[in-house]
C-alpha cells in the first residue's frame, strides 16, 4: 500500500508543478523584462514560499492517525473543492498585487495565494499519508516548475501553457487527497 501512496504523492506535486498560475507565469513575466538570473531564481522561491506554512505545519506538528484529525482534513479537503469550483469563473481566489517585476512582489503573491488557496493542506496531507511525504511532495513540485520554465520559453509550449488549467489540475489532485485520507 505504501508504493502507490507515494507514487501517487510524487504524481501530484509534478502535476501541481506545472499549473501556470502556481508561478511559472511570474519566471515568463521576469524573463520578458531581462531578468533572466531572477526568473531561474523565481521557481524555488515560489514553491517555498508558496508552501511555506504547509511545510513549517508537517515539521512541527506531529499529526495524529485518529479518526478525529481524519474527519477534519476530509473536511478541509472537502471544502477547498467546493471552494475552488464555486470560484474558479471569477479572479476571487486569486491576489493581484503590485505586477512590478521584483522578488519581493513575487514573495507576497506566493504567500498570499498560498493562504487563499488553502496550499498548506495538500503538504499536511501528504505528510499524513506518509510521514515526511510532503519532502516528496515539494521536490517534485520545485523539479516540474524548474524544467517547465526551462523548456517553455520558445513560443509554442509557452502559448500553451498560458491557457487557464488551473480547476482541470486542481480539482482531481484534491479528489485524490480525499480518497488518500479515506483509505488510510
Amino acid at each position: 500500500m505504501l508504493h502507490p501512496i507515494l507514487i501517487a504523492i510524487l504524481s501530484l506535486g509534478i502535476v501541481e508543478g506545472i499549473n501556470p498560475h502556481k508561478g511559472l507565469l511570474f519566471s515568463s513575466y521576469f524573463y520578458s523584462f531581462k531578468k533572466r538570473l531572477e526568473s531561474y531564481l523565481l521557481p524555488p522561491v515560489i514553491t517555498t514560499f508558496y508552501y511555506l506554512l504547509g511545510i513549517i505545519i508537517s515539521l512541527l506538528v506531529i499529526i495524529p492517525h485518529d479518526p478525529i484529525f481524519k474527519l477534519m482534513l476530509l473536511n478541509l479537503v472537502s471544502a477547498s473543492i467546493i471552494m475552488k469550483v464555486i470560484c474558479s469563473s471569477s479572479n476571487f481566489l486569486y491576489y493581484s498585487g503590485s505586477m512590478k517585476p521584483v522578488l519581493s512582489n513575487v514573495i507576497k503573491w506566493s504567500l498570499a495565494n498560498s493562504i487563499i488557496e488553502m496550499a498548506p493542506i495538500e503538504m499536511i496531507v501528504a505528510n499524513y499519508l506518509v510521514n515526511l511525504g510532503f519532502i516528496i511532495f515539494f521536490l517534485s513540485n520545485f523539479v516540474t516548475r524548474e524544467i517547465a520554465f526551462y523548456f517553455c520559453k520558445n513560443s509554442v509550449p509557452r502559448k500553451l501553457y498560458l491557457y487557464n488549467i488551473q480547476l482541470m489540475i486542481e480539482i482531481p489532485i484534491l479528489i485524490l487527497l480525499l480518497i488518500g485520507i479515506i483509505l488510510t
